[in-house]
């Protein structure tokens, strides 16, 4: 499992989704940096990752748009189908734990940490942790 660590902004409000018996809330992160080019010219880019958190419904309510966050999850590849019927890849962050920062909708500033529950492991995913055991 590879676990990633970022930071950035919320692009739009959180959506709250059922799938399942479960609750998915979720929303894109904009993480920017800046580098130098070979040329010594200075250039911005900016990095969208769609996140999902499972099981925290009441999370959503913290996480619209322009909040600075702070989010540690696992990727999970996804396939979809857009509008012509092609096959879209997709990797997506299983957001496991998040941390907002600023102004809250009060305008108080504040800093809150949060832990997910876990997301149900698929019969997949199941079989795939039993393989990776050494014993």
């Amino acid at each position: 499992m590879i676990i990633a660590n970022a930071s950035g902004n919320i692009t739009a409000d959180a959506k709250v989704r059922t799938v399942g018996n479960n609750k998915v809330t979720s929303f894109m992160l904009a993480s920017n940096s800046r580098f130098k080019t070979a040329n010594g010219e200075t250039k911005d880019e900016t990095t969208y990752i769609r996140c999902s958190l499972w099981n925290n419904k009441e999370a959503a309510k913290l996480l619209y748009r322009g909040r600075s966050l702070n989010v540690v999850g696992s990727f999970k590849m996804n396939i979809w189908e857009n509008s012509d019927g092609e096959k879209i890849p997709s990797l997506d962050l299983r957001v496991s734990f998040f941390q907002v920062f600023g102004k809250n909708e009060k305008k108080e500033i504040v800093t809150e940490t949060h832990t997910a529950p876990a997301q149900p492991l698929t019969e997949e995913e199941a079989k795939q942790t039993e393989d990776d055991l050494p014993f």
